[in-house]
């Protein structure tokens, strides 16, 4: 007990001078200590579950989270349905289609097979690909990593989510012909110039896989990436048949701001179901499948691990340009380092976040694809900080006069300056901030409003003549009040 106590002190000398005294002391605080810091992890789960729970009820989420800080798991839970027409529970062992977050482990397998010594990632991809056009020449296997190629991104001319891109996604020869038709298209630069993130690439990088590694796609990523990890509830899609306990996708269409704000349930009706697109392999972009729990333990496998040593770590992490590595984008969030990827579909949408000097991973994954995750991962990455956030917003929109909305308008100047304007548009009355948002706001009483942009609320203080003098913008848990330049 002594011997380990006193490696946790910065002076073991003086401790030792005084080794009758202070060990029960010192035990005290590290039971203290212990007790508080596990008192405040249960209090930040029973909060970030509150918050999830609330947003489920509304209708607004469904899916599973993981949180874990310091090697323990803060939360793991699943919320709504993976299915909703059977009310089959999402839990948190549900498969869930994870989209672009496969980038990831496609770069990965790339690194791989540079440690097998089968490519190098300086290497021409024109060295892996038979009918290679010579524009391509110049394009490495690290420009289809860091999405610096220049080849073009399919999604840009589909549309997510379209009926065009559901069609053209739900062929079986889809990938062949995504790959069939970029060799026929001229770059958008020249390899290295810029960044710009293209599925398309990583599909290519899929096909360069393939033949480096004399294996299928799918087959290579197995062996040498997902296997070693343990991670034995993830695969790649195969068109000839779907993992059991795969979510179903859901999304549904506009359903009005008294809905929306009143909340509406899950089982209601409204759920469309989207049909699972084959993702025919070698869809290096989004093809992979997973679970929470395995995207938590790649999480930790890429803190330094037997499969990825910490030097291979630190590569993966290093940014290219915009801040993008191999599959992981490395930016600041909260004036912290952040890691993270995140994954769109038709029905799916999914994220993994690391803040690794606090040792602090989410994951989240949603089968309802108007979920706004990106508000929730940041919300739940306050919580754990103890930063401001905000509940979610409910309330009954309201109608409000001519001479109601009139007296609202105006331009309001904000701490640092900037002008806000408040005009009453066709439709909405708009809040206007240049260079940050153009914003409809939906009103709840004569002088509080929804700010959908920010997931906030508007808040107005009139005078005694109900002229408003100054307005709160009011997001992310903080007050921007703005004071009107000029009476009306």
């Amino acid at each position: 007990m002594a011997g380990n106590a006193q490696s946790q002190l910065p002076n073991g000398g003086a401790y030792k001078m005084h080794a009758q005294k202070l060990p029960v002391t010192f035990l005290f605080f590290l039971i203290f200590s212990a007790q508080f810091a596990s008192g405040q992890t249960r209090d930040v789960a029973q909060t970030i579950d509150q918050y999830l729970s609330i947003r489920t009820d509304l209708g607004r989420f469904s899916g599973a989270v993981l949180v874990a800080k310091d090697g323990k798991i803060v939360l793991r839970k699943g919320y709504g349905f993976a299915d909703v027409e059977t009310r089959t529970p999402y839990t948190s062992e549900t498969l869930q289609d994870v989209a672009s977050v496969t980038k990831m482990f496609t770069a990965m397998a790339a690194l791989k097979l540079r440690d097998q010594g089968k490519l190098r990632l300086e290497d021409s991809i024109c060295n892996y690909l038979d009918d290679c056009p010579e524009i391509w020449k110049a394009i490495t296997i690290q420009h289809l990593m860091r999405h610096t190629s220049g080849i073009p991104d399919y999604e840009d001319k589909l549309e997510l989510g379209s009926g065009k891109y559901l069609a053209f996604m739900s062929r079986s020869d889809a990938t062949a012909k995504i790959f069939a038709d970029a060799k026929r298209l001229p770059l958008d630069f020249k390899p290295g110039e810029k960044f710009s993130y293209s599925n398309t690439g990583y599909i290519v990088l899929g096909y360069v896989i393939q033949k480096a590694s004399g294996q299928p796609f799918a087959e290579f990523v197995k062996k040498a990436v997902l296997q070693p990890a343990g991670m034995k509830h993830s695969g790649m899609f195969d068109s000839s048949r779907l993992p059991k306990n795969l979510a179903s996708g859901y999304t549904h269409g506009d359903l009005g701001w008294e809905r929306i704000l009143g909340g509406v349930s899950l089982t209601s009706g409204h759920l469309k179901k989207l049909p699972q697109l084959p993702l025919t392999p070698p869809a290096g972009d989004g093809g992979l499948y997973s679970t929470i729990d395995d995207l938590y333990l790649w999480s930790q496998l890429m803190d330094g691990s037997r499969l990825v040593p910490s030097k291979e770590a630190r590569e993966v992490f290093t940014p290219g340009l915009h801040g993008y590595g191999y599959g992981w984008f490395i930016d600041r969030a909260f004036d912290r380092e952040h890691l993270w990827h995140s994954g769109v579909l038709p029905g799916y949408l999914s994220d993994i976040i690391k803040f690794p000097n606090d040792k602090i991973t989410i994951i989240l994954v949603s089968n309802l694809d108007r979920s706004r995750v990106s508000r929730i991962r940041r919300d739940i990455s306050a919580m754990l900080f103890g930063l401001p956030y905000d509940m979610p917003i409910t309330g009954k929109p309201v109608k409000l006069t001519a001479d109601q909305t009139a007296k609202l308008e105006g331009s309001y100047k904000m701490a640092d300056g900037a002008v806000l304007k408040i005009s009453n548009e066709p439709d909405y009355l708009t809040a206007k901030l240049k260079g940050r948002y153009i914003a409809g706001l939906i009103p709840l009483s004569p002088t509080e409003f929804y700010f959908p942009f920010y997931d906030g609320r508007a808040i107005f203080t009139l005078d005694v003549n109900e002229h408003a003098v100054k307005v709160n913008m009011h997001y992310n848990g903080e007050d921007h009040v703005a004071e009107r330049v000029a009476q009306p």
